[in-house]
């Protein structure tokens, strides 16, 4: 009993700390994001307006909404795996599946505004594309 309760405890908190670490990505990808544009604003002459940081703002609290949906929905997973697996009918490990591959997708999504204010974006663009013929080799061989 002492031994599940560990375990429990240990799966508890390695689970919240990379909960803790996805939202902290999304969160410093937004920040990076917001870096990247306005410097991009001050190359080209633009001035910094509140409307273009309100929807940084807005932006960020429809991200953190999302994967707080998503954390709920991986919640009701991870209880059910968990109720199964307690019957011996596993069949998944439980791990919050859902609010991983939203925080991943959030990164990249900001990944790309990133580089799409850089100025080196051609550079950007055939790197890109170098990697992708890589990979692409890479599954042929």
């Amino acid at each position: 009993m002492l031994n599940s309760a560990i375990m429990t405890s240990r799966f508890i908190s390695s689970v919240l700390v990379l909960l803790c670490v996805e939202y902290s990505g999304v969160l410093l990808s937004v920040l990076a994001d917001l870096v990247s544009g306005v410097r991009r604003a001050r190359r080209e002459g633009q001035s910094c307006t509140s409307r273009g940081l309100r929807r940084s703002v807005a932006k960020l609290s429809s991200y953190f909404l999302s994967l707080f949906c998503l954390t709920v929905v991986d919640g009701m997973i991870v209880a059910a795996i968990i109720t199964l697996s307690s019957l011996g009918k596993s069949f998944l490990p439980p791990f919050p599946y859902l609010t991983t591959v939203g925080a991943v997708s959030l990164v990249l999504i900001e990944a790309k505004s990133i580089a799409e204010n850089s100025p080196h974006r051609a550079r950007l663009a055939e790197a890109l594309h170098v990697f992708m013929s890589i990979l692409r080799k890479g599954r042929r061989v």
